[in-house]
């Protein structure tokens, strides 16, 4: 009996120790995930908390950041940080409660040196994934159709997933049920007879489409520059050029998606020396069924011309 109890309790401490041993190597485990965390240079993931629209501030909780922001940020999990953004990125954080974004030291008069959140993206885990997978198909799509193979009238769009201007996901689903005006631009194009008068004459063919009563019309303008068109940009982008939004997306995605939509559309992009990117246009009617039915490459398609075959059901 003596020797069964010395049994006993010898088990109990063992099983404490074993306890004790996994809850120390889990916090310690936590802390190095919280700081490494797969993430890039002076990134940080978290959720939006609270808001000062006046001030455009933002209260976040910290659920992560890089290697490198360990000694800038001296913040553990679930610490909150105060945190400067631009309107764009705050209309995003206002609509996207998980995020993952870039931090810049700043200055501001009232609060002294602090931190600007900016290039933010919306980081919902679930769809987070979702837009990964669509994008697999799209890449393995890219793929099988080859260097020489362009899509053009009478082709079906392939799958792909983006984020709207207020981080939401969009995906071939958007096409279904409305006829689509599709283009390319890009925030930060400064060549006036280039992106600004594409999206001017979007804009113009969005007004008269709603003046003549065209019913089920939607337009989606996909950015030639993902790396600094986020979200957050694109919504500042749709806001100046005073767009309605209710049926006029501008979307982004990470560049391999990027590369492989002007790929699969023949859009040719590539750095300058005196501009972001030098860039072909292509502009596109798509219907109800995802299938490409006009298009008009280069930059001198004509309002008029879109409008009549909008009228015609295109």
């Amino acid at each position: 009996m003596k020797y069964m109890k010395i049994c006993y309790f010898t088990h109990q401490h063992l099983l404490i120790y074993w306890l004790i041993t996994i809850i120390c190597f889990g916090c310690s485990d936590q802390e190095s995930r919280f700081v490494k965390n797969q993430l890039t240079e002076n990134t940080i993931r978290g959720k939006a908390l609270a808001f000062d629209f006046n001030e455009s501030v933002v209260e976040v909780e910290v659920l992560g950041r890089s290697q490198n922001l360990a000694e800038k940020i001296p913040v553990k999990a679930g610490n909150r940080l105060s945190l400067q953004v631009q309107p764009g990125d705050l209309a995003l954080l206002n609509n996207q409660e998980y995020f993952v974004g870039k931090l810049q030291e700043s200055f501001s008069s009232s609060a002294g040196k602090t931190f600007l959140l900016y290039n933010v993206w919306p980081d919902d885990p679930a769809e987070r994934i979702r837009v990964k997978n669509v994008n697999r198909i799209l890449r393995r799509n890219t793929l099988s159709l080859g260097e020489s193979v362009v899509r053009t009238i009478g082709d079906n769009l392939p799958p792909f997933a983006l984020y709207d201007q207020d981080g939401e996901v969009i995906t071939t689903d958007f096409f279904d049920g409305s006829v689509t005006v599709l283009n390319f631009i890009f925030s930060r194009c400064s060549v006036a007879e280039m992106c600004p008068a594409a999206t001017m004459k979007m804009k113009k063919l969005q007004e008269l489409a709603e003046k003549t009563n065209i019913p089920h019309i939607r337009f989606l303008s996909i950015t030639l520059d993902p790396i600094f068109d986020s979200p957050g940009v694109l919504k500042s982008y749709a806001r100046g050029y005073n767009l309605n939004e209710n049926n006029f997306k501008v979307c982004t995605a990470k560049k391999p998606v990027i590369d492989d939509l002007t790929r699969q559309f023949g859009i040719f992009r590539e750095v300058t020396e005196d501009q972001p990117l030098d860039h072909t246009m292509r502009t596109m009617i798509i219907n109800s069924k995802r299938q490409i039915v006009y298009q008009v490459p280069g930059k001198g398609w004509r309002v008029e011309d879109f409008l009549s075959r909008l009228k015609d059901g295109a």
